[in-house]
């Protein structure tokens, strides 16, 4: 008789309370470089954020850098997951929908942008920040590929450059947002809009 599956296996206490702990490790990094920059946030500046000693963060990342790696890879990953839950099966309205959460989003607030541009600029000569980075892109890329194979590209237009002439557009009005006012919110979304309608079949 073949054997019933077996039940989820329920966490153990030990194990919820050090990925809370961990949580909030990488929240006081967020607060520390919101405050004052990467550069100048100490070990013990995260500790005293967190509210641990020096000696839990090294327990449970090993030092200030790999909370940074962690803080991105799942940074990266949240954005991308929220992507990826876009139906995919109307093009018109899967791109509205990527523009209310990627471009127009009130979530995605000066601050946060700041952090993650200052963690981009750092990832020029960190290894394993740079290949999170590339893993980012590459997976923005491919998702906004797939839109411009449904929707048709201008002529002379490939879905592949229609796809980086759009992830640099969207890059660009991130960079902008943080020193200018005029590029968040809707006009962020006008620039982007009228952009990419270039780029398709028939708005040429």
């Amino acid at each position: 008789m073949p054997r019933a599956p077996l039940a989820a296996k329920k966490p153990k206490l030990r194990e919820v309370q050090q990925g809370d702990r961990r949580t909030t490790i990488l929240r006081a990094l967020y607060k520390c470089i919101k405050q004052q920059g990467y550069s100048k946030t100490s070990l013990t500046d995260i500790s005293m954020a967190a509210g641990m000693s020096p000696s839990h963060i090294r327990y449970y990342f090993g030092g200030k850098e790999a909370v940074l790696e962690e803080y991105f890879r799942q940074a990266c990953e949240a954005i991308l997951e929220g992507i990826r839950r876009i139906p995919e099966d109307d093009p018109e309205r899967w791109f509205q929908e990527f523009v209310d959460y990627f471009i127009s989003n009130p979530w995605i607030t000066r601050q946060r942008l700041s952090v993650m541009v200052e963690i981009f600029g750092i990832a020029v000569h960190d290894p394993v920040l740079r290949e999170i980075k590339a893993r980012y892109d590459r997976e923005i890329r491919t998702i906004l590929q797939r839109y411009f194979e449904r929707v048709g590209c201008a002529e002379g237009v490939s879905p592949s450059v229609a796809a980086e002439v759009a992830q640099s557009l969207e890059a660009g009005m991130k960079y902008s947002a943080i020193f200018q006012d005029e590029y968040s919110g809707e006009r962020a979304r006008e620039v982007f809009q009228g952009g990419i309608a270039h780029l398709i079949a028939g708005n040429a």
